[in-house]
């Protein structure tokens, strides 16, 4: 018996009739995520890949903001609007491209894949009782031209996404240590986010 929930909760199962909203349902949405990641660059034609690590703020509705600590310190704040640090300054009024990018990248870190929809064909699956795994595909247009496809694995946070570019590169960000405590940004975030 135990032999065979052990099985079960190895075996994908198809979500139910609609997978995206099943996935959504399986994800807790706070108004605030901070944890840890970890990043690997695969690039083509190097034997290694290029490695950071840091901590991150995700504050809904407002924005990303993303802390590398190694190998080298950086910040990089993500906005609706703009992507701001280390000397970085683009405005998406000024730039449509920004608004793509910022847009594509809070929804994915929010594990948000009604967002996703509009230009891309979603795939899910549940794997055990908690965890899913989702694949988006671009449908046309620039983002088929960065993306082969993105991967998308969680539980009841998002757990890991996978970045396969057109050229065939790749960008795997582990995420790990995920809490909703301190409830809310401090001055120094919120002023970053600003």
């Amino acid at each position: 018996m135990k032999r065979r929930h052990l099985l079960m909760a190895l075996v994908p199962l198809p979500l139910a009739a609609n997978p995206v909203a099943e996935v959504q349902r399986r994800l807790q949405q706070a108004a605030l995520v901070r944890g840890r990641f970890e990043q690997d660059k695969h690039i083509a034609g190097f034997a290694k890949p290029l490695r950071s690590s840091g901590d991150y703020l995700l504050l809904r509705g407002k924005g990303l903001l993303w802390r590398t600590r190694q190998p080298f310190a950086s910040q990089l704040a993500l906005t609706r609007d703009a992507i701001r640090g280390d000397g970085v300054q683009l405005d998406a009024n000024k730039e449509p491209g920004v608004r793509v990018v910022t847009q594509l990248m809070l929804a994915l870190l929010d594990g948000n894949l009604a967002a996703l929809e509009a230009q891309f064909t979603l795939q899910a699956e549940a794997v055990g009782a908690q965890a899913w795994r989702a694949q988006a595909q671009p449908r046309a247009g620039a983002l088929a031209k960065l993306f082969q496809r993105i991967e998308l694995e969680g539980d009841r946070q998002l757990r890991r996404i996978q970045l396969i570019e057109a050229q065939g590169d790749r960008t795997t960000i582990r995420f790990d240590e995920q809490q909703r405590e301190p409830a809310a940004a401090t001055p120094e975030e919120a002023q970053a986010l600003g």
